[in-house]
């Protein structure tokens, strides 16, 4: 049995046993992605950032695997890479959060937010706005002032955002 894939590279269409399926212009264009792709959504102090830290709560080294940047409740959060929305709501350990697919194996994580204005399943673009800045404690104790809490992953592994 053969297998025939064809694809327009600046159109969206592609050919799969002989099927027309739609696909995102996304995924035919998106070049090689790098840590350097996913820039901070926001401006604000580092609070804590990927990594090993000590808890004083806990008393113990804990691994976070965001930064978590300073920003007053109510800010707008948008987003800095387009993708498909895959989960928004809540989350046991970061209050409200959105995580979004950006294609390549590459998913962002934005926790700590409120008045969410994305679903699950929908695409957004870079700039978007996601939702506000929430309160959510920490869970360690911690970190008591509202902040955004900021994954980048590739695949299972967490990267770490130049600073």
């Amino acid at each position: 049995m053969v297998l025939m894939i064809g694809a327009t590279l600046l159109g969206t269409q592609a050919w799969l046993k002989g099927e027309e399926v739609a696909l995102s212009p996304t995924i035919l264009q998106d070049p090689v992605k790098t840590v350097s792709d996913f820039p901070s959504p926001v401006q604000g102090k580092p609070l804590r950032v990927a990594g090993e830290y000590y808890s004083n709560k806990m008393e113990t080294m804990l691994f976070h695997p965001g930064t978590d940047y300073a920003q007053a409740e109510g800010a707008v959060i948008r987003v800095k890479h387009e993708g498909r929305v895959i989960y928004a709501g809540p989350d046991p350990f970061l209050g409200i959060k959105v995580e979004v697919d950006c294609g390549g194996d590459w998913s962002v994580i934005y926790g700590g937010l409120k008045n969410l204005r994305v679903k699950e399943g929908e695409w957004v673009e870079v700039d978007q706005v996601i939702g506000q800045i929430g309160y959510y404690p920490d869970i360690f104790g911690d970190i008591e002032q509202t902040h955004l809490h900021f994954e980048v992953w590739q695949g299972d592994l967490v990267q770490v955002p130049e600073r």
